[in-house]
């Protein structure tokens, strides 16, 4: 079993919550159920490895369908329709 041990390390006024996991003979990791809980990771979900300086960062892996209304889009739906419309119209 791979336990963990919850660590505080005081920088400066931050403190940082710092878990450590051991890492089986397989590779495996076991992210702590208190942080699969805070940041949504899920049984069986896919997660993304992010190289960043000396760090390691595990993400759970964006879905297409999250991302959904996180992006202003450009045109109303009205004036889709009137583009699409020039569009048809340049392209005969």
């Amino acid at each position: 079993m791979i336990s963990y041990i919850i660590h505080e390390v005081k920088h400066g006024k931050t403190v940082y919550n710092m878990e450590t996991s051991k890492v089986s003979i397989k590779g495996q990791i076991v992210i702590p159920s208190r942080l699969r809980k805070k940041y949504g990771f899920k049984t069986g979900e896919k997660v993304t490895f992010i190289e960043e300086d000396k760090y390691i960062i595990i993400k759970p892996k964006t879905k297409l369908v999250d991302l959904c209304g996180s992006v202003k889009p450009l045109y109303t739906p009205e004036e889709a329709r009137k583009k699409l419309r020039e569009m048809r119209e340049n392209w005969r």
